[in-house]
């Protein structure tokens, strides 16, 4: 949702000057439409006032004034020394929303979507502190924003089984990995924190939702993990069970908790779709140069966990690991996709990660901020 500053002055100096316009070359074809109501108007109305002739772009300054009701325009000037004559517009609301300031033509193409998030700032800016949530990335509030349009949300949180783990000090963990235990879990007992806090959110902004809590028995089928672990598959799946009645006790049933495989699939089905992904991801991680940026920068920032984890594994074995990994939330994102109407994920594990949920699927994902090593 922003087209750079020197294509944004190309567009609106031909505007000015009534020239044609290249839409091909900057890519601008599926906004040719509003570009050229742009042109249109500005013809139109430049023909019966005369603008502020030291200013450029004051008619587009007024236009957006008047789109987003801006009481008055406040100009800044340059710090450059050869341009002390020039001004910049300041309209602070967008900075301080999106994180960086829009082009003049972005807010002028994007006004339904930026109207959206401004009316939205809010909601936002509340779950994001009582969570301790990630910044929500502007293309991921435009998500929620069209699932909130849909009706009622279905909020899905994925729960790590009760590893053992040990505190750190200053709200930080770190899994040891010794046992599997059968409490709520470290992403479970933060959620157990936040949980009435984010319903009440929801319930203030007259959000209907609807929230699934998920334990990961999928874990359970790793023979590395149940070798780690000194556990059989059965034993795994009870103790998961035990923290799953647990957390519905914490919760008072504010939300309906489960294992995940047991509850939206089965076993082979699961280890099947799995390795399917498995192998998307390979292909991916070999021809998308950032995409492999993204999987080792992953990998350098999960090796300390592995340690743990997998201590028979060495650093070279990492990349794989991500890779395993990724394609189980590959595959929760594609279960969540098909089982739900209208999902959104809260992850609180690892927020890393977040983006292999939706690499087969559109699917909304906020993540809390890390609290373990």
């Amino acid at each position: 949702m922003n087209i750079n500053s020197e294509v944004s002055k190309y567009i609106l100096n031909n505007i000015i000057k009534q020239k044609k316009i290249n839409f091909q070359k900057y890519d601008l074809d599926k906004y040719k439409k509003e570009i050229q109501k742009l042109k249109k108007d500005y013809k139109f109305i430049s023909k019966k006032n005369s603008f502020n002739t030291k200013y450029k772009y004051y008619f587009f300054w007024e236009l957006m004034r008047d789109k987003y009701n801006i009481k008055e325009l406040t100009l800044k000037k340059r710090n450059q020394k050869q341009k002390s004559d020039k001004v910049n517009i300041e309209f602070s609301i967008f900075g301080k929303i999106l994180g960086y300031n829009p082009s003049l033509l972005s807010m002028l193409i994007f006004e339904k979507e930026f109207k959206l998030l401004i009316k939205t700032h809010n909601f936002f800016e509340e779950i994001q502190e009582v969570c301790e949530l990630e910044n929500i990335k502007t293309k991921i509030k435009l998500n929620v924003i069209q699932s909130l349009s849909k009706g009622e949300l279905e909020i899905i949180t994925p729960l790590c089984p009760d590893y053992e783990h040990v505190s750190l000090g200053m709200g930080l963990y770190k899994y040891t990995f010794n046992k599997l235990n059968d409490g709520l879990g470290l992403i479970g007992k933060r959620l157990g924190k936040i949980i009435i806090n984010f319903h009440n959110i929801l319930s203030k902004h007259n959000i209907k939702f609807k929230h699934y809590l998920y334990y990961g028995d999928f874990e359970a089928y790793s023979d590395a993990i149940q070798k780690r672990l000194n556990i059989s598959e059965d034993e795994f799946i009870k103790k998961l069970k035990k923290s799953s009645n647990k957390m519905k006790k914490k919760i008072n049933n504010t939300a309906k908790v489960d294992l995940l495989v047991t509850k939206l699939s089965k076993k082979n089905i699961w280890l099947n779709k799995c390795k399917d992904n498995k192998k998307k991801i390979e292909k991916k991680y070999n021809k998308d140069v950032r995409f492999k940026i993204l999987i080792n920068e992953i990998t350098a920032s999960r090796s300390e966990l592995y340690s743990s984890w997998f201590p028979g594994k060495r650093e070279k074995d990492y990349a794989n690991l991500v890779m395993q990994q990724g394609a189980e939330y590959t595959s929760m994102g594609d279960i969540f996709k098909k089982k739900f109407k209208n999902p959104l994920v809260l992850g609180l594990d690892h927020p890393k990660m977040a983006d292999f949920y939706s690499l087969n699927v559109d699917i909304p994902v906020i993540y809390g901020k890390p609290k373990y090593v």
